[in-house]
């Protein structure tokens, strides 16, 4: 593990991935898993050393020692793999790939359990949240959207290069091919990813709370980039189940208002789509804000204000610095103005140019050419 944590950890980019596996053949697949068999040793090799140069107090929990065991057995499994030269030893490794990923489907809870394991241990609630340990687990879940991206792309490669053998002579299926490059959607719809992300949020928060406001939905909404949808949806959802929770407990049935508002009544949610030389996403609540003494906190690993008990709609306390850090993965950004009282604001940049606005001129300059007597 120490030798593999050496080499350097290349950074990932959404325009190498679309390059690399457009018109995915076999041929791109084996290559796709012997550079995996090299590359994803030193990316959980880090993860690896990143746990355990956690505090004593966290590493020595239950969970988090059952982390780390898992990412040791993961390692020694895809070093020890014979290497992927010939068809049947990549679909090996693919199954092993595909294994390894669905084992790893509980690490946020398995974080989450280590600090609810420390609190029960008394451990003093600013050692809980020390910027030591928000900063290892910032490198962390870095790293392992990386992982779980390389995971996910070579699948999702393997599967196209089928489809295209499978499927070469069935009508549309050469549009899908150009449409996605693994899991790349390389025209992106913001709004369909938006739409999927609102009606989910929205039954969670009904199944909990028995309400949920309305979305509105404006700006460009035909905006399309190239992006991994599965990622926005995780930001959105964060993003939009917070919204919701916290407009019906204000406003709804659970509130303290002498008159509470039910169904329509309640404030709607506004989604904002914007974009040009980059994407922008704005959602605007008014479910009261965020507590002046919590504003610093929201970012923190294990905070949340959601009371324990209320399932997805809760989440783990990760979501909001997990969104931004996915945001912040393809030089994005989330960003979150509350107005104490009133609502929440949060911008979403995706760090990704709008493809059906790339060649028109930006209204700022237009309005700079305007004033400089120049008409575009």
């Amino acid at each position: 593990i120490k030798l593999n944590c050496l080499f350097h950890q290349t950074r990932l980019q959404l325009a190498e991935l679309v390059k690399f596996g457009r018109d995915a053949d076999k041929n791109t697949v084996l290559m796709s898993a012997l550079y995996l068999q090299k590359d994803l040793p030193v990316r959980i090799g880090k993860r690896i050393q990143e746990l355990q140069s956690l505090p004593v107090p966290f590493y020595s929990t239950k969970s988090v020692k059952e982390l780390a065991d898992l990412y040791e057995d993961s390692f020694v499994r895809i070093i020890d793999h014979p290497p992927p030269r010939n068809s049947k030893d990549e679909e090996s490794f693919s199954n092993l790939l595909l294994d390894i990923k669905e084992k790893h489907r509980m690490v946020q809870a398995n974080i989450a359990s280590g600090f609810v394991e420390m609190h029960r241990a008394g451990v003093p609630k600013y050692a809980v949240e020390a910027e030591e340990i928000q900063e290892i687990l910032m490198r962390f879940y870095t790293g392992r959207v990386g992982v779980r991206l390389l995971i996910d792309q070579h699948l999702m490669l393997r599967k196209d290069a089928q489809e295209k053998v499978d499927y070469a002579d069935s009508p549309g299926h050469e549009s899908r091919v150009r449409k996605y490059v693994g899991c790349v959607d390389t025209n992106c719809q913001i709004k369909e990813v938006v739409l999927d992300a609102v009606a989910d949020a929205r039954s969670a928060c009904k199944m909990h709370l028995r309400d949920a406001p309305n979305v509105l939905i404006r700006g460009r909404e035909d905006l399309t980039a190239s992006y991994i949808p599965e990622h926005l949806y995780i930001i959105l959802f964060e993003l939009l189940k917070n919204s919701m929770r916290a407009t019906v407990e204000l406003h709804g049935r659970q509130s303290n208002s002498h008159e509470p508002k039910y169904g329509e009544e309640l404030p709607a949610t506004v989604v904002c789509i914007s974009g040009g030389t980059d994407c922008y996403i704005k959602i605007s609540d008014r479910g009261g804000g965020i507590p002046p003494h919590c504003v610093e906190r929201i970012w923190n690993f294990s905070f949340s204000t959601a009371p324990r008990g209320m399932g997805e709609l809760a989440g783990y306390g990760h979501g909001l610095s997990l969104s931004r850090l996915y945001a912040r993965y393809w030089a994005g950004d989330l960003t979150i103005h509350s107005m104490e009282n009133y609502g929440v604001d949060c911008h979403i940049r995706l760090g990704v140019p709008a493809k059906n606005y790339e060649h028109e001129v930006p209204e700022w300059k237009k309005r700079e050419m305007n004033a400089q007597g120049h008409v575009p």
